[in-house]
């Protein structure tokens, strides 16, 4: 993408160098008050008054970026899911790492990441962001289970691959919301530990259910964090 957030206006031209720099943290400081507003007051309950308010501005100065409450809540959504989307062409380091990277870009917009998780699947105007978050997972869960070949084009995968699948998507977006509503930061590699064993417990019995020709070598955990 070519711009740091997605535009609720396309029609409005490109700004140059430095002047779309400040639009861009704007947007981003706009959004960021937006999502912890909606996170208490509800998708449907909170208003663009409130918003403004809350941001300390005009509804005149949140309209020029947002043109309606919707937009400004698919904005929100869409920027969670690139923010959690950029870590996914890095390498995979051994189990745990794909939540350490998750739960960085989750921390890095938290009250936009647990309101997509909490609340976008209950709205149906939003209930395409919330799917795009669980194809998200999938993809990385999916690829997993291939490691380190690629999965099989999707008329040749195991009939009961959803079925292995679809659980762990849950467990995995409710597992990293839950931690940043519960957790406590100092404890972190705890967590990442605790979830790369669960990870590693389904793979395996994942690769047993489907009979995939599965590599047999225990994959390494993520240490990064210093835990043996």
């Amino acid at each position: 993408m070519a711009r740091t957030f997605i535009a609720a206006n396309d029609e409005a031209p490109p700004l140059p160098g430095p002047r779309a720099a400040r639009e861009a943290e704007r947007r981003e400081a706009f959004m960021r008050v937006a999502a912890a507003v909606f996170r208490r007051q509800g998708l449907s309950g909170a208003t663009m008054e409130q918003i403004a308010a809350a941001a300390g501005v005009t509804k005149m100065v949140l309209y020029r970026r947002f043109p309606s409450k919707d937009a400004l809540i698919q904005a929100i959504f869409a920027e969670v899911i690139r923010r959690l989307k950029l870590g996914d062409a890095r390498p995979w380091r051994g189990y745990g790492d794909g939540m350490r990277k998750s739960l960085a870009a989750a921390r890095s917009f938290q009250d936009g990441f647990l309101l997509l998780v909490r609340q976008g699947d209950q709205h149906p105007s939003y209930q395409a962001s919330h799917a795009a978050l669980r194809r998200r997972t999938a993809q990385r869960l999916r690829g997993l289970l291939w490691f380190p070949n690629h999965p099989p084009p999707p008329g040749e995968r195991p009939a009961m691959l959803d079925l292995s699948l679809e659980p762990m998507i849950s467990f995995a977006n409710d597992a990293l919301a839950y931690w940043l509503e519960q957790g406590d930061p100092s404890r972190d590699e705890l967590f990442l530990r605790w979830y790369g064993q669960m990870i590693q417990a389904w793979r395996r019995n994942a690769c047993e259910l489907l009979n995939l020709d599965s590599p047999e070598q225990d994959w390494p955990f993520d240490t990064e964090g210093g835990l043996p």
